[in-house]
């Protein structure tokens, strides 16, 4: 009976403990320039594109309504970034690097400033990573 008790407590712990992580906040991406639809996956994303321009899309999504983010980005290839205070960020590959097989770009949301005045320091992080189609010099 003691065992039972015991086994059911550690059950319902391990289960509300998963939903919390399933609904904590966190950061999504999707790679732009694909042949097959793409869908936002957390924390990681991957696939091969059929430009020498691929994008790559982020989001932060929350339990509560977001004001504001604070977004810090990088790359492994050259391109621009498109991140503002919004709860998305992307970047686009400008193509000009072709010497490597995988890229990566990451998206990570640093302070966040809730619709309800309350804010916190955060570390929720995505990475995206690619590859892409040589561009064609002729």
């Amino acid at each position: 009976m003691k065992k039972t008790i015991i086994s059911s407590a550690l059950l319902v712990l391990a289960a509300t403990t998963y939903s919390q992580q399933a609904e904590a906040a966190h950061v999504e991406c999707l790679i732009g320039g694909t042949s097959t639809q793409q869908f936002f996956e957390p924390d990681f994303c991957s696939a091969m594109a059929n430009t020498d321009r691929p994008s790559v899309a982020f989001r932060f999504v929350a339990d509560k309504d977001v004001a504001d983010v604070v977004w810090s980005y990088s790359a492994s290839a050259s391109g621009s970034w498109n991140c503002g205070s919004g709860t998305y960020c992307s970047f686009r590959d400008n193509g000009r690097q072709n010497n490597d097989f995988f890229y990566n770009a990451s998206a990570c949301v640093t302070r966040v400033l809730y619709k309800d005045g309350t804010w916190e320091n955060t570390n929720h992080c995505a990475n995206g990573h690619y590859s892409k189609q040589s561009s064609n010099p002729f």
